[in-house]
Order: structure tokens, then C-alpha cells, then sequence
């Protein structure tokens, strides 16, 4: 039996005009998503290209807000949970929906784990093991790390986390991918720290623990914009008392220099609008403030770590006047402090933005609430179910094409198949990857473009 392979590029084939039609319809739903800006990214070359063998400036942009949205010490991802593979132009000026809708097609549900700093390291150096040999190989286990954590590839080990030397045995809270812990990728170190600690990783409880990386996101960013477009005079031009829809349109589009989609507005207010009547008072703006961590970090005069009543009175004077009502910040305080310690340390500020998270706070189009991806997970877990192995064979000339996330393509791939089949016996074409999902496309019209095409 001789067994031969050939890599066929698709751009020497002529789109298929038929197709190019069906294409063109389906993707004008994806146009307004490209004018809904997540962040600015002026100055900085964004790309997760290779990011399963090397850390990347995307990885590290969206795995570290991602543990600002958690409150977390620190944050690791699989590479595998961010799929765009793409260096971006060096003159984007924002970062949109559809791009993080195609970097992350999963749900990716992010959970905080109490880890030990050592098994956090050797977590990582688990996962990037295989980019050290020659030649590197790609792993999607790759653990992407947030901002604060340093990585020595040298002793390929974690060095810091929060920029500080790493204690081996201390106990940092960790975001991390809520189906890394039950044995995805197959990561040793973690897998062996769940075993151990099970009180600590409650299978029947994760559905409610675990919050989409996507949603997660788009609440982050939601929130993080309100400390961006100013004190509150600010966004209120014409001195309402309130902040209205069309206020926040102006001012995003001060930020952005211009005009951003409906979609984005919409969620910018149900990210601060806590009674949904339309209007964002001045006790809303100090509370969703208060949810982003760089206005956090501002508050933090004397940097050590925590804040107390006058630090927070002081930030409250720059967003809401001189004139702000001191029970506000009482109010707030109250809520964060728990304990009555007297100031808000990390861990209080985790169990708040865990409570304040709400799948319907903000709106990603043909992101499902319905939890699918973990509860799945769940019940497997549960019912400790196995898959069974095919060891079927056969004997067929095989044109495939794999993980299908796009339309652009199968214009030209259909010309493809039309001409490599023609005349040939014996010769089928498959897909065995990725096809009505996890595609933004499908996520709006739920696979109609792809099975038309």
C-alpha cells in the first residue's frame, strides 16, 4: 500500500461564484461587530501568532484583564482557548468584538483557584516544556500568564507573580480554565494538586463558579471605559444629573475618535446601570469605577496594596466633584469591607466582582448563557464516562480542509474540490475539525452561512 500527501494552496483556485454570493450575504452581519471596540490598541502590535510556543503580546493582554475582571492574583490560559493565530496591523486603532469573538470561540469558563506559588510554577513549566526542544512543538496546554508573572526561560521556572519574587509556598488565587483542573490537556502538576485538594475544587458547585472568558471580558472592558472617558461632569455635557445613552456615545467616541456601535453603547450602560433605568447617577459611576482595577490601582496612593476610606474619599472628589455626597463612599465601603478591617485588601475586592458578575450584565451577539461547555464538563466528570477508541481503516483518496472558522475561503475551496475531484474514483472529501462551530459567524445564525456554503 503507498500512502502519499500533498498540501494544496487554496489562493491558486478561482472563487466559485455561486458560493461567493451565499458568502457575501451571510458575513453583513459581522459588520457592525467591527465597529464595536473592546480597547484601544494604538502603538501596541498585538499578535497571538505561534502562541502555542512562545508567549504572546495578545496572550498577555487578554489573559492579564482577564485577572483584573476575576480580582485574581494572577491569571494563566491555555493557548489552545485563543485560536486567531494572526499578527495584527501595526495601525489598528482598537481592538473589536469580532476580533475577540475569533481569538476566543469557546466559552472558556475561567474559575479562581487557591494555588500553592510552586504549583503554579511547575504548572507553567509543564505546559511549555515542549517549546524548548529543537525543533519547538506546538502544544495547545501552552499556559499564556498575565503581566505580573515572570517566566525565566532559563530555569524555566516562574520567577514573579504581582512583581514580586515568587513564595513557593505561599497560596495565591489563580485564574485559570475550568476544564484544565478536571484533566484537559492532561497537565500533570495541576491535575495532581486537584486530586489532593478536592474540598477546594467542588465538581458540583463549578457551574455556578465558572464565568465565560468572552463575557468576562466584555464586562471588563465595559466597566474599565466609564474611568477612560472622565469624571462625571465630563460625560454629562449638559449637566442633566445623570448619564444618558447618547452621553456615552459622545464620549466613546471622544475616546475611540469615532463613532462606535450600538451594541458597544448598550453595554457600556448595563455595565454601570445597577437599577436599569436608563441613567447612570453618581453612586454608579463610583461603583463601577471601583470594579476596574486601574482606577484601583490609582486609588492606591501610597501603593500599599489596600485601600482605606480616605483613599477612596480622594478618588471620589476627582470623579464626582467636590461637592459628592460622602455617603456614597460609606455605602461602598461598607460592602467591600466586610470584615470591618478598615480597608479593602485583594481578596475582598475578588469576593465583590465574583458576587457583582452577571451573565446578563452585558451582551455578546451568539454567545450562549446556557453554560453548555461547562456543564458538559460536569457531567462527565460526574458520571466519569470513557470514549471509545476506532481502530477502522480505509483505503480512499482523502481531500480534507480543517477547523473552518471563516467564509472567506470556501469560495475558492469549493473550485478546489471541483477540479482535484474530477474524473477521480475512490475519492471523498472531509472536515474533520471545527465547521458549525466555534465560528463567530455560527454564533449568529447558528451555522446557517456554513451549511449553505
Amino acid at each position: 500500500v503507498e500512502v502519499s500527501m500533498r498540501m494544496e494552496p487554496i489562493d491558486k483556485f478561482g472563487p466559485n461564484p455561486m458560493v461567493q454570493k451565499i458568502v457575501d450575504k451571510h458575513q453583513s452581519c459581522l459588520k457592525e461587530l467591527d465597529t464595536a471596540p473592546l480597547f484601544n490598541c494604538e502603538g501596541e502590535q498585538l499578535s497571538s501568532k505561534t502562541n502555542r510556543i512562545q508567549q504572546t503580546s495578545l496572550g498577555t493582554k487578554l489573559v492579564s484583564s482577564l485577572r483584573d475582571a476575576l480580582g485574581a492574583d494572577c491569571c494563566v490560559l491555555n493557548a489552545g482557548n485563543i485560536r486567531g493565530n494572526k499578527v495584527y496591523e501595526e495601525d489598528k486603532k482598537y481592538f473589536t468584538y469580532n476580533d475577540l469573538k475569533t481569538e476566543i470561540p469557546f466559552d472558556a469558563e475561567m474559575v479562581v483557584m487557591p494555588l500553592p506559588g510552586q504549583v503554579i510554577s511547575d504548572t507553567v513549566k509543564f505546559t511549555r516544556e515542549k517549546s524548548f526542544l529543537d525543533p519547538p512543538v506546538s502544544f495547545g496546554g501552552y499556559m499564556q500568564i498575565s503581566d505580573d508573572m515572570t517566566f525565566d526561560d532559563a530555569t524555566q521556572s516562574v520567577t514573579h507573580i504581582k512583581g514580586e519574587p515568587l513564595d513557593p509556598e505561599k497560596i495565591y488565587s489563580c485564574g485559570i480554565l475550568f476544564m484544565v483542573m478536571t484533566g484537559v490537556d492532561n497537565i500533570t502538576p495541576l491535575m495532581d494538586w486537584a486530586s489532593g485538594n478536592s474540598h477546594l475544587f467542588p465538581t458540583d458547585a463549578c457551574s455556578e463558579l465558572g464565568r465565560p472568558a468572552k463575557l468576562l471580558l466584555v464586562d471588563y472592558f465595559s466597566k474599565a471605559i466609564w474611568y477612560q472617558m472622565g469624571a462625571f461632569k465630563d460625560i454629562d455635557q449638559d449637566n442633566k444629573g445623570y448619564i444618558s445613552p447618547e452621553d456615552v456615545a459622545k464620549a466613546a467616541e471622544k475616546h475611540f475618535k469615532e463613532p462606535v456601535a450600538k451594541i458597544y453603547v448598550d453595554n457600556v450602560m448595563r455595565a454601570a446601570d445597577v437599577n436599569k433605568d436608563g441613567k447612570i447617577t453618581k453612586d454608579e459611576l463610583m461603583r463601577v469605577n471601583m470594579m476596574n482595577a486601574w482606577a484601583r490601582r490609582d486609588m492606591d496612593l501610597n501603593k500599599d496594596g489596600v485601600l482605606d476610606k480616605e483613599e477612596v474619599e480622594t478618588f471620589a472628589k476627582k470623579i464626582l466633584g467636590e461637592d459628592f455626597d460622602h455617603t456614597l463612599v460609606d455605602t461602598l465601603f461598607t460592602k467591600l469591607d466586610t470584615e470591618g478591617k478598615g480597608h479593602i485588601d485583594g481578596r475582598a475586592v475578588e469576593q465583590w466582582l465574583s458576587k457583582s458578575f452577571n451573565l446578563h450584565t452585558v451582551r455578546v451577539p451568539g454567545q450562549p448563557l446556557d453554560r453548555t461547555e461547562i456543564k458538559a464538563v460536569q457531567d462527565r466528570l460526574m458520571q466519569q464516562a470513557g470514549s471509545k477508541e476506532t481502530t477502522d481503516m480505509c483505503r480512499l483518496r482523502v481531500l480534507f480542509v480543517n477547523d473552518v472558522y471563516e467564509l472567506d475561503n470556501w469560495p475558492r475551496f469549493i473550485t478546489a474540490v471541483n477540479n482535484l475531484t474530477e474524473d477521480k474514483e475512490n475519492t471523498i472529501v472531509l472536515l474533520p475539525g471545527d465547521f458549525v462551530a466555534p465560528s463567530l459567524l455560527s454564533s449568529l445564525d447558528h451555522a446557517r452561512g456554513m451549511i449553505d456554503c
